[in-house]
């Protein structure tokens, strides 16, 4: 029973651990401009709103124009095993020719995600993917050519709620008395 216990509380105290991490991010530098992506944490209870930031920053010393292939410039999606379950789609200029950014400027797109998927349902807990997409390569018209897409990945950890764990640690704990009651 104690060794139960102790399992139970362990888990319990990892997981706030994990949840303490204050910021998940990744960033990329392409043709002077960085492309960065954060949420504000690594792990999520269940339900819990996943605060996203998409940013564009020119890192160079003169304007810059992105050419986008898209009438929508980027998409913040979340996925799990490789497929989407939510999807934003954001423009800066619709039909414009791109994202413009002055020398040093930066572009923010900021986000919450509520853990619905696309149909409106709670998504399960697990492990899942927040994903920038930037449709930046210029579309070609004369010979269909696909887009070359710049990407951002950051991982997050979705976990059961507390009560959830706490009935299921009751769960175990009733398991092991009747079991022990069996074997007298």
């Amino acid at each position: 029973m104690k060794k139960v216990i102790t399992v139970i509380m362990v888990v319990l105290a990892l997981t706030e651990c994990a949840k303490a991490t204050l910021v998940n991010s990744n960033s990329i530098i392409q043709d002077g401009v960085e492309y960065y992506l954060q949420t504000d944490k690594l792990v999520y209870e269940l339900g819990e709103d996943v605060v996203m930031l998409y940013r564009l920053t020119n890192l160079r010393d003169e304007d810059v124009t992105i050419p986008c292939s898209r009438s929508w410039e980027f998409n913040l999606l979340v996925g799990k095993n490789g497929k989407d379950v939510w999807a934003l789609a954001h423009w800066f200029v619709w039909y414009s020719p791109g994202v413009e950014l002055l020398a040093g400027e930066s572009i923010e797109i900021p986000h919450t995600w509520d853990m619905e998927d696309d149909n409106g349902k709670l998504v399960i807990p697990g492990i899942y993917d927040v994903d920038a997409v930037m449709y930046n390569e210029p579309w070609n018209y004369d010979n269909h050519r696909d887009h070359i897409p710049t990407e951002i990945k950051v991982p997050i950890t979705i976990i059961p709620e507390p009560g959830s764990l706490a009935l299921l640690g009751l769960g175990l704990v009733g398991l092991f008395v009747r079991s022990k009651k069996r074997k007298h």
